[in-house]
């Protein structure tokens, strides 16, 4: 019997339907969930809008009450015996704690830790720490949030790492050669000034600015990307992944980026991309100068990486590992021996 015969229903909570990446995350796994035949249910407090940006998005499109997906209020959900539950923020637990059946085991509350700042006792005022102390069951989207989390994880639940997969095809484009005479720097700056203050450095002709200043769709970053030779991460401090690097890598456009954390899940400093130094312009100057000389042998085998490295960052790998994963727990919540 497959997991979808014994357990038939997933609840989704989600804080938001904006198209930041932990949303994007969690609507993947909804995807990955229908696709293993769970009916995946939709937790959110905002009322579903079929041209909000995130349903643009051509992978989330069908993710619709018109093909039968149904959308509930947070507050409304009930876990029962033979249900699962998949949060990502912290704070969603503290409303789907109470809505708990007596039956419901904690394991069949799943969370995908998708950030190293749950490590951090200022995070969420310390509840994330709090909750990883808790038992159910935990997804990690890379081994660095792994290791961040481990001291604080319950040693009874059943936690593994499934490696965060993207989209990452939607933003390809293949390029050979060097840099040109021109450098074309882009950036986004909804989370750092730091590239502002690179290009108020670098009044230099060899090299043009472009810079995305607020949260946009897909259409637009990948514009971004195909546009740059360069591309500057502005990561915050703590990071889950960062995902404009692995964006930016696909276009075959050069990285470089400070380590945020989750980032270096991908970031191969030297080979597939170049290391700054966080919220340091001048460190970004002096990278991005160096770039005037380099061999255009070095820019292509630093592009070859970075195509090497997206490749492993699928959504197809990430949906298998998912479904060995769901096995395994509802095997062992179903009082299953493992397969061998």
């Amino acid at each position: 019997m497959s997991v979808a015969d014994r357990w038939r229903r997933i609840y989704f909570l989600t804080p938001t339907f904006r198209p930041v990446g932990g949303v994007i995350k969690i609507f993947d796994y909804v995807n990955h969930a229908g696709a293993l035949g769970l009916e995946a249910v939709i937790c959110c407090p905002e009322p579903f809008k079929e041209d909000l940006p995130l349903f643009r998005i051509s992978r989330f499109s069908g993710i619709s009450p018109a093909t039968g997906f149904r959308f509930v209020d947070p507050e409304k959900v009930s876990v029962g015996p033979h249900d699962l539950a998949f949060v990502s923020w912290p704070t969603q637990y503290e409303i789907l704690g109470p809505r708990l059946s007596r039956w419901t085991r904690h394991e069949q509350v799943i969370c995908i830790v998708q950030n190293v700042r749950w490590a951090n006792p200022t995070f969420t005022n310390g509840y994330a720490i709090r909750l990883l102390s808790r038992p159910m069951a935990r997804i990690m989207t890379n081994a660095v949030v792994l290791e961040a989390v481990r001291p604080y994880l319950n040693e009874t639940s059943m936690t593994e790492v499934i490696d965060l997969g993207h989209d990452t095809a939607f933003f390809a484009r293949e390029r050979n050669g060097g840099l040109g005479p021109r450098i074309r720097v882009a950036y986004t700056a909804w989370k750092s000034d730091v590239g502002d203050r690179v290009a108020e450095r670098m009044r230099d002709p060899a090299f043009e600015f472009r810079a995305i200043r607020n949260p946009v769709g897909w259409e637009e970053l990948r514009e971004l990307y195909h546009w740059a030779d360069v591309f500057l991460a502005t990561p915050l401090v703590e990071e889950g992944f960062y995902l404009p690097g692995l964006e930016a890598m696909a276009a075959g456009a050069i990285l470089l980026s400070p380590d945020a954390g989750g980032n270096r899940a991908y970031c191969e400093f030297g080979e597939n991309c170049l290391r700054v130094e966080l919220d340091d312009p001048s460190s970004y100057v002096e990278v991005l100068s160096s770039l005037r000389k380099a061999e255009p042998a070095r820019i292509d085998r630093m592009r070859k990486r970075g195509y090497e490295t997206t490749e492993r960052h699928t959504l197809s790998g990430e949906q298998e590992q998912f479904g060995a994963f769901l096995e395994r727990l509802t095997n062992r919540l179903d009082g299953l021996s493992p397969k061998l």
